[in-house]
Formats: C-alpha cells, sequence, structure tokens
C-alpha cells in the first residue's frame, strides 16, 4: 500500500487519483470488512430493535373510512374466457418453467452472504486491534496527511472497543462468574492438576472461573496494550464482585441475616474484637500469615479467660451452632480457595510489572498506572485475605463451642454418685469425640496442615480448664463417679491425641484434680505445702467445697463450720505461696 501510494504521488494520475483519496478508500473498505467480522449489525440491531408504526396505520384506516360510499356497490359479473391454451403444448411449457422459477425463488436464501474465515463476534477485535494500529501509524507516518486528526479507521476502532467491546466483555466476565458460583454449584470443588495451577487441594469452581478470566484479560493486555487500564478496572471489579459473592456464601454457612434462624454462638465470640485479638496474637497465628504483627503473644490461658466472660451470658444450645460438619468443611474450602486466589493475584502483578514487552509498548497513563496497579489491587487482596482469616477464625471458635456445650452437658448431670461404674464414657464426650474427629479428616484434604494444627492446638487446655473451673455443677460424687470422671478424660485425651498427634498432657491435669478428691481436705492441704501448687486458689476452693458436699449426710453445723476451717486455712496457705487472688 505504501508503495503504492507513493506510486500515486508522481504519476500522471496523481490530480486524478489524490492520496487523500485513495488512502479513504482504504479505510473504508478495512472498516466494511471488519464490520462483517466483528457482527457491528447484528450489535446494532439487538440494541435499536425496529418497532411498527401502529399510529399510522391507525390514521390510514380512519381516512379509508371517512371516503369510503354508503352506497353499496353492485358485484361486478366475472365473465370466463372465451378461449383456454392452458392445455396446449406451448401453454404447459410456459407453465412448467414458471412453476420450476418459483421453486428456485423459495428455495434460494433470503440474501447471499460471503463466507467469513472465522465465525462472526466482536471478540474478533483483539486478534486484528494492534496489527490494524500499527497499519494506520506506519501508513500516516508515510504520507503526513492528518497531521494530529484522528483517522477515520482508528476513529471506528476506539469507539467499537470503548462503545462496545469493552461493555460486552464486562458483562461476559460478570455472566461466566455468576454461572459458576449460583446455587449450590459456587460450593462445587474441583480438582486441578498441581503442575497447571500450584496447589494441591481442591479449589471452588468460581475461584477457578476467576483464574480463568484474569488469564483471558492478561492476554488482552498484550493484545490491545493501548486498553490496558481498562482491563486493570474490570480486574478491580471482578475481584469486587467475586468477593462479595465470597462474603455472602461465608454469610449464609455462618448463618448470618438468614431467616429462622438464631445467630450463631460462634459469631456472638467472633464479633468480640478483644478476644480475636488475643487469637491473632497466639504463636501458630504469626507462623501461618507472616505479615501479622502483635506486640506480644497471647497464651491459650489468656483465650480461655476471655471465652469464659461469654459462657454466662450466651446460650449454648443446639440451634445456636454449626451442627452439620458439612457447613464447616464448606468453610474450610471457602477459606483455603480465597487463600491461593489472593496468592494468585499477587503473583499476578508482579508478572506484569516485570513484563518488559509490555511496558515498551505502553504510553501515556498506562505507564503510571501499570506501575501504581499493585496498590490499586491490594485493596482487594487485602480483603479478601480478610475474608479468609474469618472463615478461619469461625472454624477456631466453633470447635471451642462444641466442646463447651458437650462438656457442660456432662457437668451438669444430676450426681456422680454411682454405685456400678459402666466402662463406657458419657454420652455427650463419645458424640464430642465424634465431632472432632470426623471434622479433622474431612478439613484434612482441604486445607494446610499449619491451619489444621492451628484449629486444634490447645484444644486440650481448654476442655481441661472447662471440666475443671465449672466443677460447681457437680451436686455430689463418690469414687464409682470419680471414675467415671477419669474414664470421660481418658477419652477425650485419647481422641484428641489420635487428632494432634501429641500426649495432650494438659487433660492429664484434668484428671488429677479430681483423683485429689480421694483424699481428705487436711491431705489435700498438706500437699499444697510440700509439693508445688497444680492449681488456683479459686480451683482448690470449690475442690474442696466438692468433697463436703459429697461426704455429709445431712447440713448440721459441724461440716460447716470444717469447711470454713478449711477455706480459711487454705487461703494463709496460698498467701504463703504469693496468690492472693480468688
Amino acid at each position: 500500500v505504501i508503495n503504492a501510494i507513493e506510486h500515486l504521488r508522481y504519476s500522471r494520475q496523481a490530480s486524478r487519483y489524490t492520496t487523500n483519496i485513495v488512502w479513504g478508500n482504504i479505510q473504508t473498505c478495512v472498516e466494511i470488512l471488519l464490520k462483517d467480522y466483528l457482527a457491528v449489525d447484528a450489535v446494532v440491531n439487538n440494541q435499536t430493535p425496529q418497532s411498527t408504526p401502529i399510529s399510522y396505520v391507525a390514521a390510514n384506516n380512519e381516512l379509508t373510512h371517512f371516503f369510503a360510499r354508503t352506497a353499496r356497490r353492485p358485484e361486478r359479473i366475472v365473465r370466463g374466457n372465451l378461449f383456454s391454451f392452458e392445455s396446449s403444448v406451448t401453454g404447459m411449457t410456459i407453465s412448467s418453467e414458471c412453476r420450476s422459477q418459483q421453486y428456485n425463488n423459495d428455495m434460494a436464501p433470503a440474501a447471499q452472504e460471503l463466507p467469513t474465515l472465522c465465525q462472526k463476534s466482536p471478540h474478533n477485535i483483539t486478534l486484528v486491534f494492534k496489527q490494524i494500529s500499527s497499519f494506520i501509524k506506519e501508513i500516516d507516518n508515510v504520507i503526513n496527511m492528518t497531521g494530529n486528526q484522528l483517522i477515520p479507521l482508528q476513529h471506528f476502532l476506539n469507539d467499537f472497543v470503548d462503545e462496545r467491546f469493552l461493555p460486552t466483555l464486562q458483562n461476559k466476565v460478570k455472566r461466566e462468574i455468576a454461572d459458576a458460583t449460583e446455587g449450590n454449584s459456587g460450593l462445587n470443588m474441583v480438582k486441578m492438576p498441581e503442575t497447571k495451577i500450584g496447589w494441591p487441594r481442591p479449589l471452588l469452581q468460581g475461584t477457578l472461573k476467576v483464574q480463568e478470566q484474569l488469564v483471558e484479560l492478561r492476554a488482552l493486555m498484550n493484545r490491545m496494550p493501548k486498553y490496558c487500564n481498562k482491563f486493570l478496572d474490570i480486574i478491580y471489579e471482578l475481584l469486587k464482585y467475586y468477593k462479595r459473592i465470597c462474603h455472602n456464601t461465608f454469610n449464609n454457612i455462618v448463618g448470618i441475616n438468614t431467616l429462622g434462624m438464631n445467630e450463631m454462638v460462634c459469631h456472638l465470640w467472633f464479633k468480640d474484637a478483644k478476644l480475636v485479638q488475643v487469637i491473632r496474637a497466639l504463636p501458630m497465628w504469626a507462623d501461618m500469615f507472616k505479615g501479622a504483627i502483635t506486640e506480644r503473644f497471647s497464651s491459650h490461658s489468656d483465650l480461655v479467660g476471655f471465652i469464659g466472660t461469654h459462657q454466662g451470658k450466651d446460650v449454648l444450645d443446639k440451634d445456636s451452632m454449626i451442627a452439620e460438619s458439612e457447613r464447616l468443611v464448606q468453610l474450610a474450602q471457602l477459606q483455603d480457595s480465597i487463600m491461593w486466589l489472593v496468592q494468585y493475584v499477587e503473583s499476578f502483578v508482579e508478572n506484569l510489572q516485570c513484563d518488559k514487552e509490555l511496558q515498551d509498548q505502553l504510553t501515556g497513563s498506562n505507564v503510571k498506572l501499570l506501575e501504581d496497579c499493585k496498590s490499586l489491587l491490594s485493596e482487594r487482596c487485602n480483603e479478601l485475605m480478610q475474608l479468609a482469616e474469618d472463615c478461619l477464625l469461625i472454624l477456631f471458635l466453633e470447635i471451642r463451642v462444641q466442646c463447651y456445650f458437650h462438656l457442660l452437658i456432662v457437668l451438669r448431670k444430676q450426681d456422680y454418685k454411682v454405685d456400678m461404674v459402666n466402662s463406657d464414657p458419657d454420652v455427650s464426650i463419645t458424640l464430642l469425640n465424634k465431632f472432632l474427629s470426623q471434622l479433622e479428616e474431612k478439613i484434612r484434604d482441604f486445607l494446610p496442615s499449619s491451619h489444621v494444627k492451628f484449629l486444634f492446638e490447645g484444644l486440650g487446655y481448654v476442655m481441661s480448664n472447662i471440666i475443671i473451673v465449672n466443677a460447681s455443677y457437680i451436686k455430689e460424687i463418690n469414687a464409682g463417679g470419680l471414675k467415671k470422671m477419669s474414664r470421660n478424660i481418658l477419652a477425650l485425651q485419647q481422641n484428641l491425641t489420635n487428632i494432634t498427634l501429641t500426649c495432650e498432657l494438659e487433660l492429664e491435669r484434668a484428671r488429677f484434680y479430681y483423683e485429689l478428691l480421694y483424699q481428705k481436705p487436711d491431705e489435700i492441704l498438706r500437699n499444697i505445702v510440700e509439693q508445688q501448687k497444680r492449681f488456683t486458689k479459686a480451683e482448690y476452693v470449690e475442690l474442696i467445697q466438692l468433697y463436703y458436699r459429697s461426704n455429709r449426710s445431712n447440713k448440721n453445723k459441724r461440716s460447716e463450720k470444717q469447711l470454713n476451717l478449711h477455706l480459711v486455712k487454705l487461703n494463709e496457705i496460698m498467701e504463703t505461696a504469693g496468690e492472693t487472688d480468688s
């Protein structure tokens, strides 16, 4: 084309076919060709459907009715032809040709269209945009006839991309994400090869669909670098849209804003900012989330103290817990998929900033936008990461809610004064062990080992604390009841050891606490003096009171007096040991 235009400048036909006319006709031909492949007419017809001019039809009918004669005209008598030549050879030949021509017209397509090399679609602009833009720029640099004016063909390309392709692309992205997350399909897990996604565990179908859209948008940046900022805006809105979907899924699993459902106790604890702060200050939390910064690490004793403040306020029943382990598994799946997506987006941004080929093609504001894309997308990544952490916190708290619910049922029995000891643990202990073992087995496939370890770490201390601190619920206990309590504690310890693969010595502390009731109060106090104290003053007080409740036949003054004497002596011993508070 360039050689032909240069030849035209110096030819004798230059006055007849100017460069402006030739270049304009070339642009017109390219535009017509593009319209066929981009299905421009189809898009326009879909946006502006034709309407029927009803008003003109009505007006025409009224006018005809106005000029119509009221008098009825006599019917015209149709006379037949005197001669008929239909059966002649000539008439039969003409009739056959007419029928054949009518048949061909009926079978012929309404409009003959030229065949295309590919299917018509607005998306075809991504395959030719860079080449046509380079073609326009190269010719314009040679003939230099437009100056600063926008070339018509380039104007057509810009208008088509801005007004039709980009809105169509954005709607397509949202529609595919909505289809992948609609109803129960949003919680479908898909196992992809680890070599393809760099993740050993299954991921949610919706999360993989977001990743596919990111890959497609990344390819479009290379094909159409001029619109790199527009594609980044679509990515920003895509992550915002998917975060909203994940948040709705989180609310549905936890039962927030669901009609007919009570607020879960784990969510009530989750709303306690101080309690959440203590969990985030645990050492394992800092190991899982390297960005976590805390002034000091907390301990599980701090956690139990904060949870204890909720025990009397929140009603623990079956309706206030996430009883179905499947819902907790879904929460684990959501958490792991979000974590992978955040890592993928962070890697996406880093690769984008390191793409020198793309940076060389960018001009104007796109250069600075690419440099700042990390800060633009970091907000969405932080929101998604916050939601992933919330999922893990709900899992962490719900496991402890289940422990409180089942263990308090055991401690609130009428009494532990039994003659015959059953070798089986209490039903609530069996249910709790079954819940914990099944949950650990299910979420192991959807969470990294460090997260599973975090969920069950310190659980032995929590159970031990519940059993000891709530001893006041026990009215009476004898030797048979003590054996029953030891059997319950042993069942908890064995099950938790199978989960955490540690000895769970904290539960040994609870068993030793109740075995002290085999001794008399004087022996208990003597052991505190001779040996190092293993419990707090309040726990020793409750232990002595339980002993007197279980070993007096009636409420006589002598027993009350002996109880008070032992409590006074206990107070003196604890003050000597340096513990003055109760």
